[in-house]
Formats: C-alpha cells, structure tokens, sequence
C-alpha cells in the first residue's frame, strides 16, 4: 500500500447563516427587570420563523454525514483520508449536495421577504429591520466546498532540517502516519460493529412480549455502510473484509417487512437474523476503543 499513491485528504467547508443575533438591549432589560448582572445571561433572537431554515439545516446535515460516512478520520484539524477507490463516490454525492444546496438557497430568498414579515410579527418590539442582510448578502451565507489535497510523505518535511535531526523526525512522522492509519482502519471495525449492534439490540422483545419496532433505516444503514467499507479498506484487511462480507449476505440482504409484524413477517427469519447479528457483534467487540484487534496488510 502506497498511501501517497492510494488516498489524499479531503476537508469540507460549510457556510452556514444562523440567522440568530444577539440583541445587548434586550439581554440588559431582562438582566435589570430581574436585579440581575448584565452578564448573568444573553438574548439571542431568532431573526426568522425556524421553519424558513428547515430544508438548508437537513442540507447541512447531510453535507457532514456524507463527508464521514465516505472517508476515514486523520487528524483534529478537520482533514480526512479519501481513498482513491471511494474518490468518485465522495465527489458524486459531494455534488448532488452542493447542487441541492443551491436550489435550497435559492427557495429560501425567494421566501425571504415573507419571512421577514412573519418575523416583525413575532419579534414586536424586538424586530429591526437592520439586523436582516440583503438577499444579494445572502448568497454567500449558504455554500458547500470541499478540498482535495495530497498526503504528505516524511520526505515532504525533511528539507529545512539539519542532516543530523531528519532520521529522528522521519521516523517520528512515519510513525505518527502509522498511528492514524491505525485509527482509521478501526474506525470502520467500528462503524461496521455498531450498526450489527443496532440491530441486534431492535430485534429484541419489549416487556410485553411484543416485536419491538423496527425501521427500514436499519437495514438501510447497514447496507450503505457494507457498499462503502470494502471502498475505504486502504489496507486490503482481509478480516475487514470478511466481517463485511458476513455482515452483508446474513443481514443486509434481509427485507425490513419480515422483520416486524406485517403481512410479510416472518419470526423465524427475525429469530436468525438475531442470532447472527448477535454472534457478529461478538466478532466485532474486540476491534472497538482503540482499535487493538486491527491487524493491517499492505495491498
């Protein structure tokens, strides 16, 4: 495995107005009106009706979780790896959001002045026409950017060094590489293991004896995370690999229907997707927390 060759890092940017302010008037009336301190609270308005933010807030969220869900964690300062093999995936979804985003902005200051009536309504003596940017201001509060860069090899800092600190610093580097790839690897034992946990823990029975409820995102969830795994197994973890296969043809491929009381149900099929969720669950506890049971294989 080549990681230079294999992955690059990838940081997302989303622009986002709140559309709350903080109002100093309001917050020293509320203070006084109670013989409180001026700093013993704040009045943050909220310039628009929540509903006007409801499909760019779903936007946003979507934005996020894709960019998790299709890349592998690498360092605290908001860098990911993205793996060539998920690169088109990343980049396909990435766009349809940007687009969605565009056409959500855009329904949104149409709905502006609207809004901004129904909020005079509601704020009273609160409301003032200043605290509102202008719809041109507006198009540059809501945006989706990604960035695609090149992973840095040890080399890559060796050049400002004196010749006696570069063995030392590159094997600090190479070892701190190693240490995230680590994290990375386990992050997907993790998020394989987890949602066999989901639904192992769904297929129970309530105190009542009764199935209890059990949606279709469970499945779903499973089944997306079973297509992006064998994308973002940079090492070619064969066990990784297998767990993902198991996971996939013993209960992805099941139908939601004939897990819950419907006209399709079927308790046997619930009872064996319990039990093999359950004895996947036991093969996955090993690689949670620090990711101890990962053993990784160049490709």
């Amino acid at each position: 495995m080549n990681l230079t060759r294999d992955a690059m890092l990838v940081s997302l940017r989303i622009t986002a107005w709140s559309g709350r302010l903080y109002d100093r008037e309001a917050s020293n009336h509320v203070a006084a009106h109670h013989d409180a301190a001026a700093s013993a609270g704040r009045y943050n308005k909220r310039l628009l009706p929540k509903a006007a933010f409801a499909a760019l807030t779903a936007t946003v969220s979507a934005c996020r979780s894709t960019h998790y869900e299709q890349s592998l964690p690498w360092d605290d300062k908001g860098a990911r790896l993205l793996t060539v093999a998920n690169y088109e995936r990343y980049t396909e979804l990435m766009e349809s959001l940007r687009e969605r985003m565009v056409r959500e902005r855009a329904r949104f200051i149409e709905d502006y002045d609207d809004n901004v009536d129904q909020a005079r309504l509601d704020l009273g003596r609160l409301f003032r026409i200043d605290d509102y940017p202008s719809k041109e201001a507006l198009q540059g509060k809501f945006s989706v950017r990604y960035r695609i860069a090149p992973v840095p090899d040890a080399d890559h800092f060796m050049a400002q060094l004196a010749a006696h600190d570069t063995d030392r610093v590159k094997r600090d580097i190479e070892s701190q590489v190693e240490e995230k790839l680590h994290d990375a690897v386990g992050d997907l034992y993790r998020r394989l293991g987890e949602a066999v946990e989901r639904v192992s823990e769904r297929l129970q029975t309530g105190d009542d004896g009764k199935p209890l409820v059990f949606r279709d995102s469970m499945i779903e969830n499973i089944r997306e995370l079973v297509d992006v795994v064998p994308r973002l197994n940079i090492f070619g973890d064969h066990r990784l690999a297998m767990l993902c296969q198991e996971v996939k043809d013993r209960i992805a491929r099941a139908d939601p229907d004939t897990l819950r009381p419907s006209a399709t149900f079927n308790p046997n099929v619930r009872q064996q997707v319990k039990r093999d969720a359950d004895a996947l669950s036991q093969q996955f506890a090993g690689y949670f927390g620090d990711g101890a049971g990962v053993q990784r294989e160049a490709a």
